[in-house]
């Protein structure tokens, strides 16, 4: 009875040491889906033509339909001081009761414009749904130094930025609503990557994320969750969410820290480790059958056993599969963003020589309009089996979003580089998509750099610096950075 009673205790402790590393991989993974959501929106504008910027809602609802939540889709318009006066009469024969205003830090509403130093603003121009508690969010833009700063991040990093814990405005402009928001803030660039057009913000209720954390653990009520953000701007309320009987477990401890772009959020899990009251019983039933008859302890043992190495497999199954989920793109298999920075550091780390190709496909949207977005995805599956087929298992290949792809590979020289380039262009153009029976013919444009010691940005610049060479002399073609 012992030996079984420490055997349960040790299983209970070992299960839950996987669940927790299960719940971190989900969560991760849940927020990150909404990123790629907001991003797409992005693109969108980013891609798109003023005169396409119009169709905007029938775009957005697509993305929100996919997501519980990500409630709202703004766009945020760069205007210059000098342009306000045009801007607002241009955008009011859509909303006529748009009307510019801020919310300063610490002070009421504000209608106008309030900016030092003639600095430009970001305005929701438009945004998605467009119902009675957002339309009234038409013409605000921050003023506050948090939203400066997350446009300087822009600049150096042009990666997305998520902010703290916030009270929504579609809740209330009072100070004492509660924090149940978070936003997204995904840049959108001019064409030269230079400047920025606009921003593209992602509104998501926190919430969801925790109730869909909370409702998936297979541990009940024996774990209890507290989620701490140790971000820019959290101190004044750091924690995230926490269990309601936090303060009643003191048993067994697990932290776990997940990166969300430019925030750390530390994860706390707790257990008392107790046997549940299923376990209980079986040992009770387990003694009463000891004294009838030791054949039944020992059928009893056998399937405690059983159900304990079942369960051990399940959960490892399922850690693995949420592992290759976070390193892979869902749609082609390939490697990921984050998969391919963490092979970036490894040859910067080895001192390997190596090169990168950046390369996307010519007129994707242009393809996904013609024939639809399944043929469009079917594409970007064609060209990822090319690529495989053509390099294999020397080099990295990833899809970094859309139609955007990277791949990373040992080369000895810029020649060695060129080659391979040209090899992968050369193959993508000679074989064009079947689908069913239509022939969809696509070409990429390429740019690549070999490493010589500088730093990650730094290459990553190098190629896309290229590769936007290689898009201003008619696409089509290959440019090696020099």
């Amino acid at each position: 009875m012992r030996f079984v009673y420490q055997s349960n205790l040790d299983n209970n402790r070992h299960n839950f040491y996987n669940e927790v590393e299960r719940q971190s991989v989900l969560l991760s993974l849940l927020i990150e889906k909404d990123i790629d959501f907001i991003g797409a929106g992005a693109n969108f504008y980013q891609a798109g033509s003023k005169q396409d910027w119009q169709q905007f809602p029938l775009f957005a609802n697509s993305l929100i339909s996919s997501s519980k939540s990500l409630i709202s889709l703004q766009w945020m318009q760069k205007v210059e001081k000098q342009d306000i006066e045009q801007y607002v009469k241009n955008v009011k024969t859509i909303f006529p009761s748009f009307s510019l205003y801020t919310v300063p830090k610490n002070q009421p509403k504000t209608y106008g414009y309030v900016m030092k130093n003639n600095m430009p603003i970001y305005v929701a121009t438009d945004i998605y749904p467009r119902d009675k508690l957002n339309i009234p969010l038409l013409g605000f833009y921050s003023s506050r130094e948090r939203f400066q700063l997350v446009l300087d991040e822009f600049m150096q990093t042009g990666r997305p930025s998520v902010s703290d814990k916030i009270r929504l405005l579609q809740d209330s402009l009072e100070s004492n609503a509660p924090k149940t928001g978070m936003l997204v803030y995904h840049p959108v660039f001019s064409a030269d990557k230079k400047s920025l057009k606009g921003v593209m913000v992602g509104v998501l209720r926190i919430n969801s994320y925790f109730e869909k954390l909370v409702s998936s653990t297979s541990l009940g009520e024996s774990l209890v969750i507290r989620i701490v953000d140790t971000g820019f701007d959290a101190e004044d309320d750091p924690i995230m969410y926490e269990s309601k009987r936090w303060d009643d477990f003191s048993g067994l401890t697990y932290i776990s820290r997940i990166n969300i772009e430019n925030r750390i959020w530390k994860i706390e899990y707790k257990t008392n480790n107790q046997l549940a009251k299923n376990q209980r019983v079986t040992l009770a039933w387990m003694f009463i059958g000891a004294l009838a008859i030791s054949t039944l302890i020992a059928l009893l043992i056998f399937m405690v056993m059983r159900d304990k190495g079942q369960i051990e497999e399940q959960l490892a199954i399922r850690t693995k599969e949420l592992h290759y989920l976070a390193m892979h793109d869902d749609l082609t298999g390939l490697l990921n963003r984050r998969s391919v920075t963490d092979i970036f550091n490894q040859y910067i780390e080895n001192k390997k020589p190596f090169g990168l190709i950046c390369f996307d496909v010519d007129n994707f949207k242009q393809i996904n309009d013609t024939y639809g977005h399944p043929e469009g995805d079917q594409v970007l599956k064609h060209i990822t089996a090319i690529t495989i087929q053509l390099l294999g298992s020397a080099s990295s290949i990833a899809r970094l979003g859309g139609d955007e792809f990277s791949i990373l590979l040992e080369v000895k020289n810029r020649e060695e580089l060129k080659q391979v380039a040209e090899d992968v262009h050369l193959a993508i153009a000679q074989s064009p998509t079947l689908h069913y029976d239509i022939e969809i013919k696509q070409t990429v444009s390429l740019g690549a750099a070999l490493w010589r010691g500088e730093s990650r940005e730094d290459l990553i610049k190098a190629s896309d610096q290229a590769l936007y060479e290689s898009k201003m002399k008619g696409r089509n073609q290959v440019t090696i950075c020099e």
